[in-house]
């Protein structure tokens, strides 16, 4: 708080003030910051296209997002190791995000692009890829296994997860060019 009030050029008082308390300062610090995440995710789905290559794009804006925001790392292992319940800014983002990836999935399966299953699970395997990656982004570094300060390198590490999420989701009857098989059946 001292930091935070120092860089204001303000007292501690400030903060309860205009805040009511640390815990309000900090919803707010997480909503600013989510907001647009949701934003662009949102945007990034209802752009038109074939639903897997809107899914596509939905993967590389995450990505892209946490890149340009390193410090999403830091609150979301923070929350992860609470033994609190989510702050309504985490959980209503992870709802938005995980209710666009479902539906888009959904709208594939409808069309026969995206293999017949759970939707929910599949957009749960989906989002794991730039979540996972971007958690474990200081052993990736400290390991050479990938040195984000390239941007060649990153954009190999995004192009492999999204082959990897396409694999996984696309119906393997469109590949061998059968159709989908249960897609729409009931």
């Amino acid at each position: 708080m001292r930091a935070i009030t120092g860089e204001a050029n303000a007292n501690l008082g400030a903060v309860t003030y205009h805040f009511g308390s640390k815990a309000a300062l900090y919803r707010v610090v997480l909503e600013e910051t989510l907001a647009p995440f949701r934003a662009r995710l949102r945007a990034v789905a209802s752009e038109g296209g074939r639903p897997l290559e809107r899914v596509q794009a939905f993967v590389r804006a995450f990505f892209e997002y946490l890149f340009e925001h390193p410090e999403l790392r830091s609150l979301v292992l923070r929350e992860l190791s609470s033994q609190e319940a989510l702050p309504e800014p985490v959980l209503r983002t992870f709802q938005a995000n995980f209710s666009l990836l479902t539906g888009l999935i959904e709208e594939g399966q409808r069309t026969g692009e995206i293999r017949p299953g759970d939707a929910g699970l599949l957009a749960l395997a989906t989002a794991t890829q730039p979540v996972a990656l971007n958690l474990v982004r200081p052993v990736l570094e400290q390991s050479g296994a990938v040195r984000f300060e390239s941007a060649a390198a990153r954009e190999r590490l995004v192009e492999n997860a999204i082959r990897f999420v396409v694999a996984g989701l696309e119906d393997p009857g469109l590949r061998s060019g059968e159709p989908g098989g249960t897609v729409g059946a009931s």
